[in-house]
């Protein structure tokens, strides 16, 4: 049985590579964003949720 990832499209936000709008994809699990028109690749990091510092 093949995995099926979720992806979510980023509506839009352009990118910053190519200058496609609506062709980013945010792949949660992976903490990756993707764009589907030039294959751009950015890490996504995210800060842990809780009280400010």
């Amino acid at each position: 049985m093949p995995v099926v990832e979720i992806s979510h499209l980023l509506d839009e936000l352009t990118c910053a590579a190519c200058g496609t709008r609506n062709a980013l994809w945010l792949y949660p699990i992976r903490g990756v964003i993707e764009c589907r028109e030039c294959g751009e690749k950015a890490t996504v990091i995210a800060e842990p949720s809780g009280g400010d510092q």
